[in-house]
């Protein structure tokens, strides 16, 4: 399990929802190929919040709606994968190669909301998760640092929660192996290799608590990975965020 990094964002960069195609990072097509072939999706399906500012890399979020076999939204990056992220120096050069590119993922339930806003309060509500993706692609390149297995972010000083009706204030990100899922997609989910031969590893960003992130400060990220999973993840629903689930830590002796 990694090292807890810390990270204080503020709002960064526009995004534009797009329909079609946008101009391609270095890796986005391979990306978008892997994801489809893993969920079985046609990559047409998907809608693109395209970046239209961006510093360090060039972030865009790709959207795929449920589908008959998939009862949530899938969201991953594109373009943190451009450039290798700053790994401890005490790695090794197979250790480098391996784990120094990423992107992003998560799971959101069928009846999450990305047009038709009311008002700005409402597109808050929603959009957060975006903002919070975004974020997190670019942390590694901005503080020449690394994202890996059960790695996890503070996004503010005070832990501001993403939104008014989430407590959700953190992340940690999952690292799928060939246990998870009964094996099923065997090491599909945890990483890829593109035609060029780099490796980009997978990681699903699962919001946390305050108080969860404090517990994996304490204990260590395989006791949260116990709390919110058990001893693997058995199947996608325990991915899919739910913005009113309880703490896995609430009520709990730590």
């Amino acid at each position: 399990m990694g090292i807890f990094s810390k990270l204080f964002f503020s709002a960064a960069g526009a995004v534009k929802r797009l329909t079609g195609k946008v101009a391609p990072t270095l890796y986005m097509e391979e990306t978008e190929g892997h994801f489809a072939d893993v969920f079985g999706y046609e990559p047409d399906e998907a809608r693109v919040f395209h970046e239209l500012m961006s510093d360090f890399v060039h972030i865009d979020v790709h959207i795929v709606p449920p589908g008959e076999k998939r009862d949530f939204y899938l969201l991953f990056t594109t373009g943190m994968s451009d450039l290798p992220m700053t790994l401890p120096e005490e790695c090794s050069w197979d250790e480098r190669k391996i784990n120094e590119r990423a992107e992003l993922y998560c799971l959101l339930p069928p009846d999450w909301k990305f047009e038709g806003f009311a008002d700005k309060a409402e597109t808050d509500r929603y959009l957060w998760i975006i903002r919070v993706l975004k974020q997190a692609a670019r942390y590694p390149h901005q503080c020449k640092s690394c994202l890996g297995s059960m790695h996890s972010l503070q996004f503010t000083e005070e832990n501001t929660p993403f939104a008014d009706n989430t407590g959700f204030c953190s992340a940690v990100f999952l690292h799928s192996d060939e246990r998870d899922f009964g094996g099923k997609f065997g090491d599909r989910l945890g990483y890829f290799r593109t035609g060029d031969g780099a490796y980009i590893n997978l990681l699903c960003l699962i919001p946390m608590y305050e108080d969860e992130m404090n517990f994996k400060i304490e204990k260590g990220g395989n006791e949260l990975f116990l709390r919110l999973f058990g001893e693997t993840v058995t199947d996608f629903s325990g991915l899919i965020i739910d913005i009113n689930r309880e703490s896995v830590c609430m009520n709990k002796c730590i």
